[in-house]
């Protein structure tokens, strides 16, 4: 709603006197950028010239990149990507970017003939989902396992909503140590 990303980075190592430069990209544009003294944990935020929303109809995404340099000197690039919506719960209605979106989800357990819960490549995961996008499915349930990030990769460029469940495969929930291994799991 006010058009503005915030980061939360974190840098392992000795940081004094190295730069973060950050830009934002919208179709190869500039949208928006920043320079900052890089530390250890830091947060900023960068304003976006560009706005442009992500909905199913329009899973558009900005193309990200951090920077690290100490005089002037490259240490390292990382490249990455976000999307920008708000979501948001109206009665019984689920709102994307302060509109109600039907969710027509289909159960998908991941599972894969060849590897039972392993897709056997990148190009599984992104037919699966246009499978069922062509089914008339606007996104999944996802059941009872962690589902990788190419797989949510491939959701977020296709516009494919993800309801992820936590895997909980039966445990047994009152027994003390089980709760002490799951939940700092679940949390993280």
């Amino acid at each position: 709603d006010n058009k503005k990303v915030t980061f939360h980075i974190e840098i392992d190592g000795e940081t004094s006197g190295f730069t973060l430069k950050t830009k934002v990209l919208s179709e190869d544009k500039e949208a928006g950028g920043t320079v900052v003294t890089a530390r250890g944990h830091t947060t900023f935020t960068v304003d976006l010239s560009i706005c442009r929303l992500w909905s199913p109809e329009d899973p558009f995404l900005y193309d990200l990149e951090f920077l690290l340099e100490k005089d002037s000197e490259r240490i390292d690039l990382l490249k990455s990507y976000f999307g920008m919506r708000n979501i948001r719960i109206d009665g019984k209605k689920v709102l994307i970017n302060n509109k109600p979106v039907f969710q027509r989800l289909v159960l998908d357990q991941g599972f894969y003939p060849d590897g039972i819960y392993t897709a056997p490549d990148d190009e599984s995961l992104r037919k699966d989902i246009e499978i069922s996008l062509g089914l008339g499915f606007n996104g999944a349930r996802l059941h009872q396992k962690n589902f990788g990030p190419r797989f949510l990769y491939w959701a977020d460029r296709l516009g494919y909503i993800v309801w992820e469940e936590y895997p909980n495969w039966w445990l047994d929930h009152r027994n003390g140590a089980v709760l002490e291994n799951m939940l700092p799991e679940w949390i993280e």
